[in-house]
């Protein structure tokens, strides 16, 4: 009877053990737990192991890395290795230049000059030249670097034949020779008056960092002019020590006067100046500098103050006289950031343009008469990655799937050929080789994490590079992959996209809050093919809410037509759009439409601000970072290019104010602002803090000192955590 009792016992354990396998190390860690690791831990979960990209040889026959303290190069083909300097030649010229000892390279970082001829590289407070092919060395003493908008940094930009550096020093342009020779080439620079060195919109909204540039023969610099004094000053105040300092900064206020720009070419030996004959007209945008290959002519852009009229001329550097080679409109306004790539031959250049209504290449001679549209392709194009003149090959990305995907493809010249390289659905970052014949391919999509690989210009793979490793403790978390969905915008007329994010410890039948992450605004595409596995909307989830992002009409990357829905009408396209995708998933069974989070930053403060005021029965609790409350406090550029001038679109800007509509306030609202913010300036939050005052509304308000418009206070992100599970009341497991 025992033998037979324990006969059954030990059967009912195998049982037991085969349908009740032993739990994983990290199985049971949720809720607040597994949201802290995610966040403190993302990148240990999934590494990635070997190049995420390539440095290439001048030839592009090779790329290189840093091995052993030493260098080598790589055969894209064969994958043969070898050094790619003299080591013992190179040392030997740096002690000998210097008096130093070393016995390894004194440098971790160059860049080749010359086409690959000479290397340039610094140790210490010095700057080193050295010529390849001889073993000669020289050394300099480089300007100090100074800093400029977004952490952007300007130094000295060396001339094509390397016997001169051009800096800018106290709004003023200079040149200097290697032997320490210092010339300046303008006077009367200051802070209203800046000559070669940019102001604070250009770089910020036109991606207009560089504002100087060096002719090709070394003779001459074309510059631009930002003359401040028509613009208006804000006042920033450091008040965080008993002696305050104010700062005021040039910032165009939308409907306001901007900075006047001017281009000037300045020849470096005989300092003779003349200025390029844009017109008379000040209330319009001087932008793009660039020289044709040859020197022979200066090449800039004009945008209109509407910004719906970009035109390309073409300026003699000797006399100043422009003509125009063309013109690019459309009714609503012009993306300014086309390609423009010139051509070798000096007589034809490749343009890229959304006339047709989707972004395609042009082929045009340099009298301005169109040789040729080259694509046809409709997707739209993003950008030329590179040309491959001599084999008569242009490569390019572009989007598919209503934007989801990014690939790579190329073309022939004459318009043949026409052919997608990349090959599996999701997003592919492509890099060419100097000359086109090789390219990286980073490639991620909703399943697979980043991956890299080495392709011939014709797509054809030669190698991994480099591949995430997604470790067991990841797996052992068993995470809710993303969701990818599509719902109708809310006209009915489109499809749009959306990925939603579920807690680990979702079950079926319960529900859950939602929290919308948002940015809205023209072109801002969210949603794309690609991994997602530890973002931030994953750990938030994990706190036991539903998070989702999504698009709106409007985004980039759907033609032109698409994205030009939002135009003269900020805040409502897109918040309509959100508000059916807040109904959308609120109809799932797993969402408690009752209690509705949203939150941003930027214009994502705004999205979040405009949604709790206009929309109060949807969005409940709502956490606004540095947002815009009213169009007319926004700079310029930004602005009109999708509003135009307060004076052009008042009821828009009426529509589009948080302050109209701040009586109408229900939920729960948390703004949170870098006190010395100089792109969305605090003024945004006082105004709309003194309208919801105005009518008795309940908010809550924090004020970061000296934080501009990132905040980098860890408590930024914990307060908005702590807010959303104190108003939305999730449970945590």
């Amino acid at each position: 009877m025992q033998k037979h009792t324990r006969l059954c016992y030990l059967t009912l354990i195998v049982i037991f053990i085969s349908v009740c396998p032993a739990p994983r190390a990290n199985a049971q860690i949720r809720g607040k737990a597994l949201y802290e690791k995610l966040v403190k831990e993302q990148r240990s979960l999934i590494k990635f192991d070997g190049m995420r990209s390539v440095e290439w040889t001048p030839d592009g026959l090779a790329y290189f890395i840093s091995k052993d303290g030493s260098f080598v190069k790589i055969d894209a083909e064969t994958g043969q290795e070898n050094p790619l300097f003299n080591d013992a030649r190179l040392i030997d010229a740096f002690n000998t230049l210097t008096g130093d000892k070393t016995d390894k390279l004194p440098f971790r970082r160059f860049r080749f000059l010359e086409n690959g001829k000479k290397i340039h590289f610094s140790v210490g407070a010095r700057a080193f030249i050295y010529e390849r092919e001889s073993g000669r060395m020289i050394s300099y003493n480089p300007e100090p670097e100074i800093p400029g908008v977004r952490g952007r940094m300007y130094g000295e930009v060396l001339s094509p034949d390397l016997n001169y550096r051009a800096y800018t020093r106290d709004y003023n342009l200079y040149v200097k020779t290697l032997k320490g020779k210092e010339t300046q080439l303008t006077t009367g620079g200051h802070k209203d008056l800046r000559k070669g060195f940019p102001d604070w919109v250009y770089p910020e909204e036109l991606a207009q960092y560089d504002v100087f540039w060096w002719s090709p023969d070394s003779t001459r610099i074309a510059y631009m002019q930002f003359d401040e004094y028509p613009v208006r000053k804000y006042p920033i105040v450091h008040d965080v020590s008993p002696s305050p300092r104010l700062e005021m900064q040039s910032y165009p206020k939308s409907g306001a006067n901007n900075p006047i720009i001017t281009f000037f070419i300045v020849d470096v030996k005989t300092k003779k100046t003349v200025r390029i004959e844009s017109g008379m007209e000040n209330n319009i945008y001087l932008l793009r500098g660039k020289w044709t290959p040859d020197g022979k002519l200066f090449t800039y852009q004009r945008l209109n103050r509407l910004q719906n009229r970009l035109e390309l001329f073409a300026a003699d550097p000797v006399t100043g006289k422009t003509r125009r080679i063309l013109s690019d409109e459309d009714s609503c306004y012009v993306e300014a950031d086309f390609d423009l790539h010139f051509l070798s031959d000096n007589r034809h250049f490749l343009w890229t343009s959304e006339r047709s209504g989707w972004n395609e290449i042009y082929l045009y001679d340099m009298d301005g008469r169109q040789v040729r549209q080259i694509t046809d392709a409709k997707l739209p194009i993003d950008s030329i990655l590179a040309v491959d003149e001599d084999g008569g090959w242009i490569f390019f990305s572009g989007a598919e799937s209503r934007g989801l995907e990014t690939h790579a493809y190329r073309v022939k010249l004459d318009g043949s050929g026409f052919s997608r390289l990349t090959k599996a659905a999701g997003t592919h970052r492509t890099a060419f080789s100097p000359n086109g014949k090789y390219f990286t391919d980073l490639f991620t999509s909703f399943d697979t994490p980043t991956t890299v690989t080495l392709h011939r210009g014709d797509g054809k793979l030669i190698r991994k590079l480099g591949e995430s490793e997604i470790s067991q403790e990841f797996l052992d978390l068993d995470l809710i992959a993303p969701e990818h969905f599509i719902f109708k915008s809310a006209d009915g007329k489109y499809d749009l996209d959306g990925v939603i994010y579920k807690p680990a410890h979702f079950e079926r039948g319960d529900r859950y809050p939602l929290i919308m992450s948002v940015y809205g605004g023209p072109g801002a595409k969210r949603v794309f093919n690609r991994y997602l596995g530890t973002d931030g909307n994953q750990a938030l989830a994990q706190l036991g809410f539903i998070v989702a992002s999504i698009d709106h009409r409007g985004i980039s990357r759907r033609g032109k037509a698409f994205q030009n829905l939002m135009y003269m009408n900020l805040g409502r396209i897109e918040l309509e759009d959100h508000v059916a995708a807040a109904e959308f998933l609120g109809a799932k069974p797993f969402v408690n439409a009752d209690r509705v989070g949203i939150f941003g930053h930027s214009y994502g403060g705004y999205m979040t601000c405009i949604a709790m005021l206009k929309a109060p029965d949807v969005f409940h609790v709502g956490v606004a970072g540095a947002p815009v409350t009213d169009w007319r406090n926004y700079d310029s550029i930004y602005t009109e290019r999708y509003m135009r001038r307060p004076q052009d679109n008042p009821e828009g800007y009426r529509l589009g104010s948080c302050m109209t509509y701040a009586k109408d306030l229900k939920g729960r609202l948390a703004i949170h602002h870098g006190a010395v913010d100089d792109n969305v300036h605090p003024g945004n939050t006082i105004q709309l803090v003194q309208e919801l005052l105005k009518h008795n509304k309940d908010f809550d308000l924090m004020i970061y000192p000296e934080q501009q418009h990132g905040i980098r206070f860890r408590r930024y992100r914990e307060a908005r955590v702590e807010f959303f599970i104190e108003h939305l009341k999730p449970e945590i497991k």
